[in-house]
């Protein structure tokens, strides 16, 4: 499954869409898809507010080896590796300068493997969830 899209917050509410509606006749728990919609969110607003601050292009790519499931997202901002964030400030918020600063540890904790690569022809991050295919809990 694969959506390409114009690098814009007004672009957010269509990438959750995307990620529900991709991941859901997989057999994905409701908790892991909300796990998947806040990593792929907070990964696609940094890439956006971060990476781009203007005009960028990003794909998302989502697959499943029929346990795991993979998202891979591109694009062609400057580079940066999120193994390299500054540590979050986890102070209450009247507590710490910076009201932000949680994208990176967000992902990081909804997520089981985070990769990284950049390339002469852009970066591309890779979030894995495992064993969340097919684990849906029947309602009832």
């Amino acid at each position: 499954m694969l959506l390409k899209i114009r690098a814009s917050l007004k672009q957010l509410s269509r990438i959750r869409d995307f990620v529900v509606d991709s991941v859901t006749p997989l057999g994905v728990s409701p908790a892991s898809i909300d796990d998947l919609r806040l990593a792929v969110d907070e990964a696609v607003t940094n890439i956006i507010t971060h990476g781009y601050g203007g005009p960028g292009d990003i794909e998302l790519k989502l697959e499943n080896d029929g346990v795991d499931l993979i998202i891979v997202l591109r694009d062609q901002a400057p580079s940066f590796d999120p193994a390299h964030a500054p540590a979050a400030n986890l102070e209450p918020p009247g507590e710490r300068d910076n009201p932000g600063g949680f994208g990176v540890y967000l992902m990081n904790s909804v997520m089981d493997e985070i990769r990284y690569q950049s390339s002469d022809t852009g970066n591309e991050l890779t979030m894995i969830k495992r064993g969340v295919v097919g684990k849906a809990v029947p309602p009832g």
